[in-house]
């Protein structure tokens, strides 16, 4: 067998690089989608979303129309819910506990996205929360987030919607109260549907995969 080089013609060489470039780039295709694939957010099972606290609904539900008041003392009804992915939850300034754990949950998991949902807090204690009180309570755990009140009645048919129930409960003094509530969130879409809740005790990595997977 002869030792010499072998020799090629320019016409080989040139199909040898354009084999090569082919295979390089087949490779590389094959490598980004298998990238894509792996690190691209999936949209999550039923059974997946319901262990991480969410429940949502065979159909979507429509919400009646109602008219509250938010934090800055503007006029909202059912159309200021369409448009955006929301979060709504029922609570009051006064509430010792689950309020404000709740509150800051919600901003640690809106924090965590990109594109986060619009946060309502809405009163179950209108006697006490005005508008005013709304503003220094409700954007303290983010500058993003809105707080609604209004009068009881209109309250009360907003939180049927949302089949959340709340009752006022006498204090340990005389003249004193709380407020007793539901603790879950509801999940309303852009449409301005009821489609889901989260149900408690939340946790801000399950909100953020829920929500994130919801919005996909």
């Amino acid at each position: 067998m002869s030792n010499a080089a072998i020799e090629r013609t320019p016409e080989q060489v040139a199909g040898i690089r354009n084999t090569l470039i082919w295979t390089l780039g087949i490779i590389g295709l094959v490598l980004g989608l298998f990238l894509y694939s792996f690190l691209s957010p999936k949209a999550l099972s039923t059974d997946e979303l319901r262990q991480l606290g969410y429940f949502g609904f065979p159909q979507p539900r429509a919400i009646r129309d109602f008219s509250l008041i938010d934090h800055n003392g503007d006029a909202v009804s059912v159309e200021d819910l369409q448009g955006d992915w929301q979060l709504v939850f029922f609570g009051f300034t006064f509430c010792p506990d689950i309020c404000p754990t709740t509150m800051a949950v919600l901003n640690r998991a809106v924090s965590a996205m990109e594109n986060p949902p619009q946060i309502i807090m809405v009163s179950v204690d209108p006697e006490r929360d005005s508008p005013e009180a709304l503003a220094r309570y409700v954007p303290s755990f983010n500058p993003d987030f809105i707080g609604y009140t209004g009068n009881f009645d209109d309250i009360v048919g907003f939180a049927t919607n949302l089949n959340a129930a709340f009752g006022k409960v006498p204090g340990k003094e005389p003249g004193t109260y709380t407020v007793d509530h539901s603790a879950s969130i509801a999940v309303i879409n852009p449409e301005g549907q009821y489609v889901g809740f989260l149900k408690s005790p939340h946790q801000a990595p399950n909100i953020e995969k829920v929500m994130s997977s919801l919005m996909l």
